[in-house]
């Protein structure tokens, strides 16, 4: 198991000033079907937490499939190749990163949920599901929303995210609200 801590992870501001994001893990799928965590400057996936404060453009990523979700205040309200779209809360969306999108915020701030994805290396999945007991598979990662968890020995926190193992599963326990993120290697045409 691999835990990551939402609070220990670094925030950088976005380059337009209009919010920051917290880059919760990002990397490749293994040839066994695995997620790896990498430290590469190269990734096929990455999940990242943004802290949006004001309107505005999102950057244009050609070639990467989106999904979004508001874990925190909302609704976000998007145009995506001049369509309008909401984004409600624990509601995820996806989109092409390629297509010009434009955020607006009619309730204020939001905090997201970002499942970044190449297309034709990898594709991924995002549910949000009631927390009783999961077993967290190795082509899996989740994400605490809210309520009280622990995954193995180890208590989680809210946002803090927990990745799948390949020598043993891992099992997370609790109450409350759960991000399941599931990874896959694209399949070849």
């Amino acid at each position: 198991m691999k835990l990551i801590r939402c609070a220990d992870i670094a925030e950088s501001p976005w380059i337009n000033g209009g919010g920051s994001v917290k880059v919760i893990a990002s990397g490749v799928m293994g040839k066994d079907g695995a997620v790896n965590c990498g430290a590469d400057n190269y990734w096929a996936w990455r999940l990242s937490i943004a802290d949006v404060g004001q309107p505005g453009d999102f950057s244009r990523l050609p070639g990467v499939k989106r999904i979004l979700t508001v874990v925190k205040g909302g609704p976000l309200r998007l145009t995506i190749n001049g369509k309008p779209r909401l984004a409600s809360a624990l509601q995820p969306l996806a989109f092409d990163g390629s297509a010009p999108t434009t955020a607006a915020l009619p309730r204020g701030p939001v905090k997201n949920l970002n499942l970044m994805c190449r297309t034709g290396h990898v594709g991924g999945s995002v549910s949000i599901i009631p927390l009783r007991e999961h077993l967290l598979l190795p082509h899996q990662a989740a994400v605490l929303l809210e309520g009280e968890a622990r995954a193995d020995d180890q208590d989680l926190l809210g946002l803090d995210a927990v990745f799948g193992s390949k020598t043993e599963p891992t099992l997370i326990r609790g109450q409350g609200t759960l991000a399941l993120i599931g990874l896959y290697r694209a399949v070849s045409r």
